[in-house]
């Protein structure tokens, strides 16, 4: 048994699956989908297990998944259906055209109509009997359904559920026409599950107010500590691995509630010691751990270094350079993510927050304004949305600022500044 069988970060997990059975998540799903009429809204942070509790409940050969953030149109998310249900997007039909021509070759018959010098050569060798020729054509008719009437009611049929994850991703436009479509299929019977972040999750029914009674909500809260250890638990002993306590609770400390992340570190900690396998005599873990050196080596070759640079670099711009009080030199770009990266602990983030921070890290004279700091903020948003079709790591909303991607966070914090 690999440690990439037991430790599966960003994978559906087996060994180190926790159902979190105190909050029925798994039953409150499998009762909410006997529901008719009802779109099922599932909201929780990112990372969280939102796609992994569907996949655990539903048969991936009953489930469409489709990721939110690929849907830039209603067209877009009706061909994507039509693709993974591998439905014909046309056809065409036969349609034989038979014309019988008779021809009479009598010397008789020409003479009767005229043709006898005219065909006086050809008389000479022909039959004096009439001869029937058959001509047949076909011609090809073409359909082409419509992809939104193809997609619902090929899902109807089947009886497939429809998962659209990162719904919140979809820009408001295209959320409306989605549950606009969506709406008299579901009382029909069809099963839809929308996906989102806490702070995006009324938006299914904010689009559409006919769809109020129409959406029940589930919602997964973050991982409580306990929940997390127990992954840890599970994986060592299934690799007959004997790991600190100390060490757990660190990597607990700095999962930010997420279970990949836990994941991650207890994968990454049986690489760093050399152990690739289950072992065959049981296994001590070092307690003595320089962690962050451990984190640092993490972050070194994260993907969210892309993210990190794309964000620091900002729009093309005169860039004015800030003086902090380490004796160093950034723009405003650059002070903003620093002083984001001290936060990335908080429960909540506010505008009014990084600016406080950036008080810490810069000279007085260096200081943006409260204006400034929220533009930077937007930009960095719009940026960050710009990167991927998937969910974006930051997010800001009116004052608030959500770093919604614990793996950015991770990086945020640990990375060489």
């Amino acid at each position: 048994m690999k440690i990439s069988e037991v430790f599966t970060a960003g994978g559906v997990p087996n060994i180190t699956y926790n159902s979190r059975e105190n909050l029925e998540l798994e039953d409150n799903l499998t009762m909410d989908l006997d529901l008719q009429g009802k779109i099922i809204s599932i909201t929780g942070p990112t990372k969280i297990g939102k796609t992994t509790l569907c996949k655990k409940v539903i048969s991936m050969d009953n489930l469409i998944l489709i990721s939110g953030g690929a849907i830039k149109s209603g067209e877009i998310l009706w061909s994507s259906i039509i693709d993974k249900m591998v439905i014909p997007n046309g056809w065409s039909k036969d349609k034989g055209n038979e014309k019988e021509k008779k021809e009479t070759t009598s010397f008789k018959a020409m003479i009767e109509a005229g043709f006898s010098g005219l065909f006086k050569g050809r008389v000479e060798g022909a039959a004096t009997e009439s001869e029937s020729e058959k001509n047949t054509t076909k011609e090809s008719e073409n359909f082409t359904p419509n992809p939104m009437n193809a997609a619902i009611e090929s899902l109807l049929k089947t009886g497939k559920i429809l998962l659209i994850d990162d719904f919140h991703y979809c820009n408001p436009e295209v959320q409306t026409d989605i549950i606009r479509a969506l709406k008299e299929p579901v009382g029909s019977g069809l099963k839809v599950i929308l996906c989102s972040v806490p702070h995006r999750g009324v938006d299914s029914i904010k689009v559409e107010k006919e769809m109020e009674g129409r959406v029940i909500q589930l919602s997964i809260d973050p991982w409580e500590r306990d929940e997390l250890y127990e992954i840890s638990k599970k994986g060592f002993d299934a690799l007959n691995i004997e790991c600190p306590d100390s060490v757990i609770q660190n990597f607990i400390s700095e999962s930010y509630k997420s279970p990949h992340l836990m994941q991650d570190f207890c994968y990454w900690f049986c690489r760093t010691n050399k152990i690739r396998e289950k072992q065959l005599i049981k296994q001590q873990l070092p307690e003595d751990v320089d962690f962050e050196e451990f984190y640092l080596k993490l972050v070194k070759n994260h993907a969210s270094k892309d993210l990190y640079d794309k964000l620091v670099a900002g729009p093309p711009r005169e860039r004015k350079l800030r003086e902090f009080q380490n004796g160093s030199e950034g723009d405003v770009y650059y002070a903003v993510m620093t002083a984001l990266s001290y936060l990335t602990h908080e429960t909540e983030i506010t505008v009014d927050m990084v600016r406080e921070q950036l008080k810490e890290i810069l000279v007085s004279s260096s200081m943006p304004n409260k204006t400034q700091v929220k533009q930077v903020l937007q930009k960095m948003s719009e940026l960050a949305k710009d990167h991927t079709n998937r969910e974006p790591a930051l997010d800001i909303q009116g004052d608030r600022v959500y770093i919604v991607d614990p793996f950015f966070s991770f990086y945020l914090k640990w990375s060489e500044k």
